[in-house]
């Protein structure tokens, strides 16, 4: 039940709400184990519902373990995980990421894959840096070479297809690094 909501001057809202006596004691020990505050705790919880639950849900995503998906890819084919990867930057990121941000663009289709999928899918960790004109994206997985050329054939399709943009891929057993020429001018 909402009782006061007052506005801060970072910007942060200050809400009273009630909590379930159970859900209280869960996480103050979640807190105490972590070494950091409830607070924190339910703003991250706060933060992955409307950033990625929420949308989720409605889009059909599940949860299982991640071993299960490796397993999975070690059963497909190369050419079969490049064809998975090319349906997904087609059709699948398409329907996300139109779905998520209601118009797919360079910076909606980085945010919605990979950042959010890194962030909350825990699919790989996300790196991103700026050489030159390029924007260079490393996604570090562990899934074996299958997962990277699904990731591989996915961003290619993506901004080839859907953007018409060239986007420059390297990939290895457990990684793959994007490289997007950066049309922004930049301010030096």
């Amino acid at each position: 039940m909402l009782a006061a909501v007052l506005m801060t001057p970072k910007g942060s809202v200050t809400r009273s709400v009630r909590i379930e006596k159970d859900a209280d004691e869960r996480l103050r020990k979640l807190a105490d184990q972590s070494d950091t505050s409830v607070n924190t705790l339910v703003n991250r919880a706060l933060r992955k519902f409307v950033e990625w639950d929420a949308y989720g849900e409605k889009f059909g995503f599940v949860t299982f373990p991640g071993i299960i998906l490796v397993k999975m890819m070690d059963h497909l084919s190369e050419e079969e995980a490049t064809e998975l990867g090319k349906w997904a930057g087609r059709n699948l990121l398409k329907e996300y990421i139109t779905f998520w941000f209601k118009e797919v663009t360079p910076e909606t289709l980085i945010e919605g894959f990979p950042r959010l999928f890194a962030k909350y899918a825990h699919a790989f960790a996300y790196e991103e840096h700026v050489e030159d004109d390029y924007r260079v994206i490393i996604l570090k997985h562990s899934g074996g070479p299958r997962w990277s050329t699904f990731y591989q054939e996915a961003a290619e399709t993506a901004f080839r297809e859907l953007l018409n943009r060239e986007i420059h891929v390297e990939k290895s057993e457990n990684q793959v690094v994007l490289r997007l020429r950066w049309v922004e001018k930049r301010i030096k």
